[in-house]
């Protein structure tokens, strides 16, 4: 039992090294300034021994060491040694303490905070700049759970341990003033502190499960939320509801039930100290008034002080320990994301420009998610610069991928994509998506005005361009109608617009980055026709003026590219002008061309 015990006090201690050891310096400045802190206190109360002499007319009883000092300091000072300076004296050292104190706390704040502010935003950069396949493995609602309730709950645990290392000092302080006056009721009662903490013990390993239990079913309630409320239209039109509710309510109900458990288990040792407390008090003035040789009023006013102060710390201590203990599976969790979201940064070798003349070549692309399901196998297609190429195939053929890996959010498995003969790992990351634009069926909109959505964080792009790029994707005659124009809130996710004036303003925001390339990966294929018309009409202006890629099931979208490719079986399997092609009645091309006519 001791070995598991050692072990789990290791891992703790490891884990709270790992996270706060760039805080180090700091813990030794509250080290510092718990042991001043507890040094004015604890002489304050060690004044009050000569204070009551003085008062009982017992000037030369007090032999203790503390009040030798003090009546040494004031004959240094040449200090009137009467009850109006030493409680003048007693006024000061408190006022200190609490000066050292406030600024201990406030100390402790700044470094919570600081965490917070530091750990939140290196969470939140290494996501925004981890790998898609990661990415794509993340539960909604999950990072916000972290960003917003764990690194909090770490940054509790800071401020507890700051305080136990505060408490202990002062502790340590304020005991060797109590020994100094009686240090056998000094020992016991440290013994009874001891006695009580591993009385309690248990306590700790049951409320740390609970706090870890709490912490996976508020990620849990975090991930039902968002998803249902994003996902409100299909709720409401299932007319599932009350399901959605009635499993909601039971993570609230056990969110409920765990929280009601842990503060149980927290005020129960709080409200042990006090009763003890005041017991052993009582009994050491029953012992004092019929067994002390020489009862003193003054020793026993100081005593008793820093006996309920030696508790107050003792409480104080198992509640830092308590929230330190529950804290750490939080704690975990965000350090295990931290090590995790850290493995998975994007890799970004390549340092030249994205320059295109000629063409952008993929050549023998094989692609696999796992070792036994290839999605591409040794995939050939070339785009010449200022072609419109289209890309058709049946569903799971593997069209998305290849705009994937053509994004550089997957890497190909093996094979070459090469942008006029250089190979694209040589060319810089962020260059090289500059320079490709992309639109898919599903849209993402920030819940902002039209005009940001357009700018989407480009602060060097002039209205004059906005104006340019919105007329080009068919969306300017809407805008202008709008009360508010530019200025016209679009919703969260875009729910106050059509499908088809959401993929327009999306069209228009790649098109203000001027992009080399555009792939347009089903774009339509969500629209009316009306919509469709307009997205056409869009592209049909751009034709010649940049390559595009256009990925659609509608073949009215294709009919007009200069080339056509085929993807079956993640292979390309035929390819040329669509009116050639449709001359091969024994093409796939030709046979969907005509199932879609008779349709």
């Amino acid at each position: 039992m001791s070995i598991v015990n050692t072990d789990k006090i290791s891992y703790a201690i490891g884990l709270i090294k790992d996270s706060f050891w760039n805080y180090r310096f700091k813990f030794v400045l509250t080290v510092i300034l718990g042991f001043i802190s507890g040094l004015f206190g604890g002489i304050g109360i060690g004044a009050l021994i000569p204070l009551f002499s003085i008062i009982t007319s017992k000037k030369n009883s007090e032999t203790d060491i503390v009040s030798k000092i003090i009546q040494k300091f004031f004959s240094i000072f040449h200090l009137p040694y009467n009850v109006f300076v030493l409680l003048a004296f007693i006024v000061l050292l408190f006022i200190l303490k609490a000066i050292v104190t406030y600024f201990t706390y406030y100390t402790n704040q700044k470094i919570a905070s600081d965490y917070e502010k530091e750990t939140r935003s290196e969470l939140f950069e290494a996501t925004i700049k981890a790998d898609w396949p990661f990415l794509l493995e993340q539960k909604m609602g999950y990072l916000e759970s972290i960003l917003a309730q764990d690194i909090n709950t770490g940054s509790r645990i800071l401020t507890s341990i700051n305080l136990l290392i505060m408490v202990a000092t002062s502790i340590v302080m304020y005991a060797i003033i109590a020994f100094n006056i009686s240090a056998t009721i000094t020992a016991i009662t440290l013994g009874i502190g001891l006695l009580l903490f591993f009385f309690l013990k248990p306590l700790f390993y049951r409320s740390r499960r609970l706090s870890f239990d709490a912490s996976l079913v508020s990620k849990q309630v975090s991930h039902h939320v968002s998803e249902h409320t994003l996902g409100a239209k299909t709720v409401k039109t299932m007319a599932v509801e009350n399901e959605v509710i009635e499993n909601g309510n039971k993570y609230f109900e056990d969110l409920w039930r765990m929280r009601i458990k842990t503060d149980l288990y927290n005020r129960i040792p709080g409200t042990f100290l006090e009763p003890v407390s005041l017991l052993f008090i009582s009994m050491i003035f029953l012992f004092y008034y019929y067994y002390g040789s020489s009862f003193s009023i003054a020793s026993f006013v100081a005593i008793v002080y820093l006996i309920q102060k030696e508790f107050n710390f003792m409480q104080s201590i198992q509640n830092n320990l308590n929230s330190i203990n529950q804290g750490l599976p939080q704690l975990k969790i965000v350090m295990d994301y931290k090590k995790t979201v850290s493995k998975h940064g994007e890799i970004d070798s390549g340092s030249k420009l994205f320059k295109f003349k000629e063409k952008l070549e993929l050549k023998n692309i094989t692609f696999a998610y796992d070792t036994n399901n290839k999605i591409l196998s040794d995939l050939n297609l070339i785009l010449n610069k200022g072609e419109m190429v289209g890309l058709i195939g049946p569903s799971g053929a593997g069209k998305t991928t290849l705009a994937d890996i053509m994004l550089g959010l997957f890497p190909a498995g093996s094979g070459e994509i090469l942008l006029d003969g250089k190979d694209m790992s040589a060319i810089d990351r962020k260059s090289w998506r500059k320079n490709i634009g992309y639109v898919s069926q599903d849209t993402f909109l920030l819940n902002d005005t039209i005009e940001n959505n357009i700018r989407f964080y480009n602060n060097l792009l002039t209205k004059e361009d906005i104006i340019k790029v919105v007329k080009i994707a068919n969306i300017y005659d809407f805008i202008e109608n709008q009360p508010d124009k530019f200025s016209t809130l679009v919703g969260e996710r875009g729910v106050r617009l059509s499908g088809g004036q959401r993929q327009r303003v999306i069209l228009a925001r790649v098109l203000a980055k001027n992009p080399e390339i555009l792939i347009l990966d089903e774009a339509t294929s969500a629209l009316d026709n009306e919509s469709e018309l307009l997205i056409h009409e869009a592209i049909e202006k751009l034709k010649g003026k940049m390559t595009i890629l256009v990925i659609a099931h509608r073949l009215s979208t294709i009919m007009n590219s200069d080339k056509l490719f085929v993807l079956e079986n993640g292979k390309i399997t035929e390819q040329g002008k669509p009116a050639e092609m449709l001359k091969d009645k024994d093409s796939y091309f030709y046979k969907v061309y005509n199932i879609i006519r008779e349709k």
